[in-house]
């Protein structure tokens, strides 16, 4: 700032904000802020704790005679004012959303205003600084002098903490591509990690000295490696490979060489979906004697475990039992109130192993019917202990250096609202870390802490029906910076329902069929999606965890209160209508496992529809037949007849995490394909001969319903993983 300028500061916890000359600044360091969410920033401070309504904030940042779509551009500059601050709409430290209102300044703000004379000569230290450091928030003093000490209090505040080592937050790794698993080399100086170079599989490993650009490749086979665990000397990092006919535990030294397989594994090329995105798969003791892995004991067997491997004999002793688990406490309560709709059934069980300090206990996470919890066990082996249960704890863990706590990652699918957490050994509540936005696999070294911030991009995108098997060009219909997805056609095709993120959290939103004129139609700020519309158009039916639980709600389509249908202790999701719009359809896990039921549109006792397993159900156009798939951990389209009868498996190829890729109509099935390049199909019921359509041009959104065809049949929407990037983020001075 030049001499003698008049400014304005005003500071909320390690922030100072400059209204005169727009800087936001964080422990004195400069951070990126676009204007507009400066201005919503401004106006927010200027009312802290008080309403500053959308009204008032649309005058402020655009003129009357502007046009703008402004509810679109007003989540947008909060969702980057957010980002900036590092906080999630689901748990705002400093803004809060008051629904359909506002938005509210709730942190405490200190502010100092009026004429400040800085010289360039003037030192801002001096012989009194310490009697200053202790008094200028607590003396009333007017004008200049009263600003003048509050800017050396921020200077020397800052100078102190520093010196004291406060966390330093640093990109580590921001090569272009998925980047997951990293692992510091037990000095902290060496950062290993999984990287696909940025063109997708496969995934090698790297290794890279902490603060240089540099990385060196460790691994150069056609196949996915993960994981990387540094042995106790750093002289070697064992590894997860899957390859077909090669899959296993292998080990190499850290500075490249020979590799050698140390165990054969069952872990399954899908199973890499779960080991990227949550679930880790080893851990190397500190005695270095044992490696702790997560394995099916047989094929058959329909959950994993943790199992220690002896270096030396290489014998297996198993560690824990989730199946058990699972028969003695049935279905484990959740902390927080919630349940998972979306986790896989195919990864139930154990995760995330992780040694203590001093070797003698392992934690790990577990999978079991939708909750998620994390464990420990005494190594020599006992009983198991149960720290936290929730809907989101699967997303790796670590143990600080002094065994007292465990950090952990919280997040939802695709790491949407990650952050990093730490609970007590003794149990208790757990604590969010002050940083970690968009966090999961934490990793602990010393006073150093990596992690991997993820960024996703889903849009839906439009192609138009030529006839049943061609099509014309690709076109990106409803897109944002977020998560857009599952897509549903009115029934007169002139409106479309969907899924986004674009304020924060899965809504119900709805636009034209030319992706105009967006409305949101739910206001929940919680999960809440997969929207369907009733045979007349009046009605969209969804689900929701509004109320702790995965409930069905359904929602006039003109706007209004939702109506919540089911109460049950369970999850109740994926609904759809019968084609005579006296029945609603749903995925409920009520019996421990998901079954399609159904019940009357209005409400009322629910019925069970399938017994061999059932998810996201359709009616046939003529109302004959149930369309439906099993989840995510079943591969396969079944059908069965709606007055009763027995199933059959009509499309095996369906692969399985992609329950919502697929819209019956009158003759045939469009679904996606992945048996090659992923593209859509189409099964003709009839002939039972299926035809390509055409091929996607990314990647499909796994876990998400992705797929709608227009009524008149000239229309398909289809949701794409447009962008997947993460990078490696390293704080220093963690403690």
């Amino acid at each position: 700032m030049p001499a003698n300028s008049s400014s304005r500061i005003i500071s909320f916890s390690t922030f100072e904000v400059n209204l005169q000359t727009g800087e936001l600044r964080q422990r004195g360091q400069k951070l990126k802020l676009q204007e507009q969410p400066f201005q919503v920033l401004a106006a927010l401070l200027e009312r802290p704790g008080e309403l500053v309504s959308r009204e008032e904030l649309r005058s402020k940042l655009w003129p009357a005679d502007t046009f703008v779509d402004f509810d679109h551009s007003l989540n947008a500059a909060i969702k980057r004012l957010r980002d900036a601050l590092g906080e999630s709409a689901d748990a705002p430290v400093f803004i809060e959303t008051m629904a359909r209102r506002g938005y509210r300044f709730i942190a405490p703000v200190d502010e100092c205003s009026g004429s400040v004379q800085i010289s360039a000569a003037t030192p801002l230290a001096g012989p009194r600084r310490w009697q200053w450091l202790f008094t200028a928030r607590n003396v009333v003093l007017g004008g200049s002098t009263a600003c003048a000490l509050a800017l050396s209090f921020l200077y020397y505040s800052h100078s102190l903490r520093s010196k004291a080592g406060q966390p330093s937050v640093t990109p580590a790794v921001t090569n272009v591509g998925e980047k997951f698993t990293p692992s510091l080399s037990p000095d902290g100086q060496h950062l290993a990690f999984a990287w696909n170079g940025g063109v997708g599989a496969p995934f090698s490993l790297y290794v890279k000295v902490v603060g240089a650009e540099e990385s060196l490749r460790l691994t150069k086979q056609a196949s996915i490696d993960f994981n990387p665990v540094w042995s106790p000397d750093g002289r070697h990092i064992a590894f997860c490979r899957i390859q077909k006919g090669e899959t296993g535990i292998y080990v190499i030294p850290a500075l490249g060489g020979t590799e050698r397989r140390v165990r054969r594994t069952l872990w399954e090329e899908q199973d890499s979906y779960e080991a990227f995105w949550a679930a880790g798969r080893l851990s190397w003791s500190p005695d270095g004697k044992s490696l702790a892995f997560s394995d099916r004991a047989s094929p058959d067997e329909p959950a994993f475990s943790i199992f220690l491997l002896s270096l030396d004999s290489r014998e297996v002793r198993k560690l824990s039992s989730p199946l058990r688990s699972e028969r003695n406490l049935n279905r484990a309560s959740s902390s927080d109130g919630q349940t998972l709709a979306f986790v896989s059934l195919r990864s139930r069980g154990d995760f995330n192993p992780a040694f203590s300090p001093d070797g003698q206990t392992l934690a790990y996470a577990r999978i079991s019917h939708g909750v998620q919890s994390i464990y420990t066990v005494p190594v020599s082996g006992g009983e198991e202990q149960r720290l936290i249960s929730g809907a989101t704890y699967n997303w790796g863990l670590a143990w600080t250096p002094d065994g007292r706590d465990i950090v952990f990652a919280k997040a939802g699918w695709l790491a949407e609202d990650g952050w990093l957490w730490k609970i007590s050994l003794r149990g208790g509540e757990p604590e969010r870390l002050q940083f970690g936005q968009g966090g999961v696999q934490p990793v602990i070294r010393g006073n150093r802490l990596v992690y991997v911030r993820q960024v996703a991009n889903l849009n839906i995108w439009r192609r138009n029906l030529d006839s049943l098997h061609s099509t014309g060009s690709p076109e990106r219909l409803i897109s944002s910076t977020r998560f857009e997805s599952g897509p549903q056609f009115s029934p007169d095709g002139r409106k479309i329902a969907f899924e986004s993120t674009r304020t924060g959290v899965y809504e119900v939103w709805m636009c034209r069929e030319d992706g105009s004129g967006l409305v949101q139609l739910t206001h929940f700020n919680s999960h809440t999606g997969t929207p369907r519309w009733s045979p007349d158009g009046q009605q969209i039916a969804f689900d929701s965890r509004a109320a702790g639980n995965a409930d069905i709600y359904v929602i006039d389509s003109e706007g209004g209160a939702p109506r919540r249908l089911t109460s049950e202790p369970s999850g109740e999701v994926v609904a759809s209508w019968s084609r005579d719009g006296r029945w609603l359809y749903f995925a409920s896990d009520r019996t421990g496992d998901w079954e399609v039921w159904k019940m009357p549109s209005a409400g009322g006792p629910a019925v069970q529809v399938t017994r061999h397993g059932g998810f996201a159900a359709f009616e046939s156009p003529d109302g004959r037949f149930l369309y439906y798939a099993k989840g995510l951990a079943v591969p396969g389209l079944w059908r069965i007849p709606t007055n009763g009868g027995e199933e059959i498996e009509l499309i095996r190829s369906l692969e399985a995490g992609y329950y919502g890729y697929w819209a019956v109509v009158e003759n045939g099935i469009y679904y996606l394909d992945t048996m090659a390049k992923p593209g859509i199909a189409f099964f003709n019921t009839t002939t039972h001969r299926t035809t390509r359509v055409f091929d996607l041009e990314n990647r499909p959104a796994r876990q998400a319903p992705g797929l709608a065809v227009s009524p008149d049949k000239r229309t398909i929407l289809y949701t794409q993983l447009d962008a997947l990037n993460s990078d490696v983020i390293l704080v220093d001075n963690f403690r």
